[in-house]
């Protein structure tokens, strides 16, 4: 189940992408959301404090919250992909950033790597990261995908924010995302045509 203050964030960042907030324009008080959404001020102060930690918002000392104006250049396609693998140097790792690469230069992207070192704090710490820069997608080895997804929030910004991701090798369970994976059975087989 969605934590309560994510359903109040995505609440609101669908007012601001359907234009019922407008740039600029300010938001009911955390009381009077309170009261809409039945939840505590406290469940508002932290689904606000998250959409000011990414920009969509912004506090003015006794007046209240207000809408962002987004920057024009983030509807541009900044022609970088942000790449997110549990290890960087270890195991296949080396061979699939890249190919990446590699396909991605030829097409005219960047590339930002990151690694977590399989620790869900550090994955958390790479999405804020790749968050803050303006990207065409991302493609994300998830850490630990056996495990709930403690990151859940920072996978929901991104189809807010409408950057396209791809899951490789796993997924989380929690995530309908799109995955792409190796069938290792399939591939110890080979097929010798006469």
């Amino acid at each position: 189940m969605t934590p309560k203050y994510i359903q109040v964030k995505q609440e609101i960042l669908s007012w601001i992408h359907s234009s019922k907030l407008e740039p600029q324009s300010q938001l009911p008080s955390e009381h009077e959301m309170s009261e809409q959404f039945a939840v505590s001020r406290q469940t508002v102060r932290q689904a606000l404090g998250e959409l000011v930690q990414e920009g969509w918002l912004y506090r003015m000392q006794g007046k209240g919250t207000f809408v962002a104006t987004r920057d024009s250049k983030e509807t541009e396609d900044p022609r970088t992909i942000g790449i997110v693998t549990t290890y960087i140097s270890d195991y296949i790792f080396p061979s699939i950033v890249q190919g990446i690469e590699s396909k991605l230069s030829r097409q005219g992207y960047k590339l930002l790597l990151s690694s977590t070192g399989n620790d869900p704090e550090q994955e958390r710490q790479c999405l804020e990261m790749l968050l803050s820069q303006p990207l065409s997608g991302i493609i994300i080895e998830p850490t630990k995908s056996g495990e709930r997804n403690p990151n859940l929030n920072y996978y929901l910004t991104l189809e807010n924010r409408q950057i396209p991701y791809l899951m490789i090798n796993a997924r989380y369970e929690e995530m309908d995302a799109p995955c792409l994976r190796v069938d290792d059975e399939q591939g110890g087989f080979w097929r010798l045509s006469i």
